[in-house]
C-alpha cells in the first residue's frame, strides 16, 4: 500500500497481541522464529508492528506458542478491516 508522503505507514496492533502470546509462553523468540521458517528479525517486524503477517503465519505463530489462533485472527483481520489494508 502507497502512503501519502509524510504519512507513516500504519502500526498493527497484532504485533503488540503476538509479544503478549511469546512472553507468555516462554520461548524464546529465536527459537520461535526457527520453528516459523523465519529469521529472528523477521519476527521482530511483525511484534514491533512494521509488518501485518499472514494468516498461515499467524496461525503457525499461535500454535508454536500454545495459543489458538483465533483470536489473533480475528484482531489481525478487524485491523486490516479498519486500515483498508
Amino acid at each position: 500500500m502507497d502512503h501519502d508522503e509524510g504519512t507513516p505507514p500504519p502500526r498493527w496492533h497484532i504485533g503488540q497481541i503476538m509479544e503478549r502470546v511469546l512472553r507468555l509462553a516462554r520461548i524464546p523468540p529465536a527459537e520461535v522464529a526457527a520453528g516459523l521458517g523465519i529469521s529472528p528479525r523477521g519476527l521482530a517486524r511483525f511484534l514491533d508492528g512494521t509488518e501485518l503477517p499472514s494468516r498461515l503465519l499467524l496461525e503457525r505463530f499461535a500454535r508454536t506458542c500454545g495459543a489458538d489462533p483465533t483470536v489473533l485472527l480475528l484482531v489481525r483481520e478487524d485491523q486490516r478491516r479498519r486500515t483498508g489494508v
